[in-house]
């Protein structure tokens, strides 16, 4: 149930729930090489002539083993890889951790060191924050609509890129900023219906004299024009969404609450007055569930740690069971359709589903280390976007390395 009051009636307590924050230290060498177009702008090559391995000459393979999964000691060009490193201007010391747009040419990167970068169909472009925060996600209405959130206190907004750049404005926070608490996910179904996941918090409610918790805020324009936040009751670190305006779930992390119950999900529909009634579901998860996507309201997709993915069905009372071929841990998760459903995660993980198995599919990395990958987003089955630790790789359709999106 949704919880509406004012400020001055929260009392923060010690937080009681923790959500599980993927480490975003940079581990790869996928860039280096980045034509600067001398305005901000790191010009894309022609993807097809781009061979990984020289995207970063100090990449030599010498600190992988031979046998290493995680390592990559035999470059692939871009002719063969379905998935291409393009150059961001981005430090590789940092990593991007979410990737959305609105087309093909506006989509939106974010990431650690403050960082928020914008490509428009031929070139990603570095906007300036002044921040260090690590941005955990991105999300937009339109293109002239856009957020991207790092804590309670640092939600930026943007009316859209035009003349070279892009300007970001911190909002209002929605909690007293000397108690400020990670955000992990924003969401919405339009310019006035924007909701935050955050770090699960318990507080004193005067009026019941009990201690509930909040795990999200949803926008509310004031009489004045302004920007408010309400706070929604629940139990869990929100760590995802996905859905519609009227049946929407979220992955989240319970378990400083509940020890089993780290891989939470749960559903929300419209109650009384509109405001959101949520259940819990049953995931059949023991670790905690990361990303969720779904290509309609009869089939979710869910992934996680220790290569865990889950899949929702028509309806059915607990999330279904599905093989993975990794045990690497999966961070993100997005589809065309029911039959093209990518998800990433650690050690350069790319998995498709088909619609009848998931299956493995290669990227054009430099030698050395894989990145780990955490966010994914396309605008078509044949072009698809991937970020992660130092890289963003392009995905325009299968290559002569694999059919389809398998190796």
């Amino acid at each position: 149930m949704s919880l509406r009051m004012g400020r001055t009636s929260i009392l923060a307590m010690p937080l009681l729930a923790a959500a599980m924050v993927p480490s975003f230290a940079s581990c790869a060498q996928t860039e280096g090489a980045e034509a600067d177009g001398g305005d901000g702008r790191v010009v894309v090559p022609a993807e097809a002539g781009v061979d990984g391995g020289d995207l970063d000459a100090s990449s030599d393979g010498g600190d992988c083993e031979t046998s290493a999964n995680d390592c990559v000691s035999q470059s692939i060009t871009c002719d063969e890889a379905p998935w291409c490193p393009i150059p961001t201007g981005v430090s590789t010391r940092y990593a991007l951790t979410a990737v959305w747009g609105s087309s093909k040419n506006d989509i939106w990167a974010v990431g650690s060191g403050g960082t928020i970068i914008h490509f428009d169909g031929a070139a990603w472009t570095t906007t300036p924050t002044d921040l260090r925060h690590t941005f955990n996600d991105v999300w937009g209405s339109g293109p002239n609509d856009v957020w991207a959130v790092a804590m309670t206190d640092t939600i930026l907004h943007t009316t859209g890129f035009a003349s070279g750049t892009a300007t970001w404005t911190r909002v209002p926070a929605p909690r007293d900023p000397r108690n400020a608490l990670p955000v992990h996910a924003v969401w919405g179904t339009g310019p006035d219906a924007v909701r935050l996941g955050v770090r699960a918090y318990s507080f004193y409610d005067p009026n019941t004299g009990e201690f509930p918790f909040i795990d999200q805020y949803t926008l509310k324009v004031e009489d004045d024009g302004g920007i408010g936040w309400d706070p929604v009751e629940g139990e869990g670190s929100v760590l995802g969404f996905w859905g519609s305006s009227t049946d929407l779930w979220v992955v989240a992390d319970n378990s400083e609450k509940n020890s089993w119950q780290k891989g939470m999900t749960k559903q929300g529909t419209p109650g009384k007055g509109g405001v959101f009634e949520w259940k819990v579901v049953d995931s059949q998860s023991t670790v905690v569930l990361e990303g969720i996507w779904g290509s309609s309201a009869n089939d979710i997709w869910a992934v996680g740690q220790k290569g865990t993915i889950r899949r929702m069905s028509n309806g059915a009372a607990r999330w279904e069971v599905i093989d993975a071929p990794t045990q690497e841990s999966l961070h993100g998760i997005w589809g065309s359709g029911p039959n093209d459903v990518w998800a990433v995660g650690d050690s350069g993980t790319i998995l498709h589903w088909d619609g009848t198995a998931w299956s493995p599919s290669l990227a054009a990395f430099a030698l050395g280390k894989k990145p780990n990958l955490y966010g994914i987003w396309g605008s078509a089955p044949n072009d698809v976007w991937i970020v992660g630790d130092g890289v963003s790789l392009h995905y325009t359709g299968p290559k002569s390395g694999g059919q389809g999106g398998g190796q």
